[in-house]
């Protein structure tokens, strides 16, 4: 199977665990947990993609942001985070933050932000964040032909000014909205790249 199948194939399967379980009949619990039997009968029934246990199982552990997880007993899988199902909660561990956390954008996304004096969790759960600045900068160049930009957060301030944070198993930070003024920072040139 050629790596641009692959690429597909996992973004459907994050939409269907983030956004549309009903697309391949999916009786999805609390917390996001499919069924992986059910999963791979939705997706093959559908006809869109053909998959199978081990192919499942590959695209879960070759995912570079760890997107998926797979119960211990193998029986379900899930979205870490990401969801827009407004009732899914998705599974944190609430914790104080790092001092600084990195959210990456592009500057058309930046110029609404500045212009709503927040970053937002739009459709989504919360303000997805990281605490490495390379993790950011995946998140902003996937906005193919958008400018990629990372903002840097004074998560230490914003929790004691009463923000919460939580963390995903997959170690995403999140939150319900970032103020402007909790950026001090924003980086346009990739580390170690100096692309702009």
């Amino acid at each position: 199977m050629s790596q641009k199948k692959e690429e597909r194939l996992s973004i459907y399967l994050s939409y269907l665990l983030r956004h549309a379980p009903q697309d391949a009949g999916l009786d999805m619990d609390l917390h996001g947990w499919v069924f992986v039997e059910q999963l791979i009968q939705g997706i093959n029934a559908t006809g869109k993609y053909r998959i199978d246990l081990e192919r499942l199982k590959a695209i879960v552990a070759t995912d570079d942001k760890g997107r998926f997880r797979i119960s211990e007993d193998g029986q379900k899988i899930k979205a870490c985070q990401g969801h827009s199902i407004s009732w899914v909660q998705p599974e944190l561990e609430i914790m104080p933050p790092p001092p600084c956390l990195y959210h990456g954008t592009n500057t058309e996304a930046l110029e609404k932000i500045m212009a709503t004096g927040a970053i937002l969790k739009m459709s989504r759960h919360a303000v997805h964040l990281q605490a490495e600045i390379e993790k950011a900068w995946r998140s902003a160049v996937r906005w193919r032909g958008k400018k990629p930009v990372v903002l840097v957060i004074d998560s230490a301030a914003l929790e004691e000014a009463g923000t919460e944070f939580g963390k995903t198993e997959n170690g995403v930070w999140c939150c319900e909205k970032v103020p402007t003024s909790y950026v001090p920072k924003l980086i346009y040139t990739c580390p170690g790249s100096g692309r702009l």
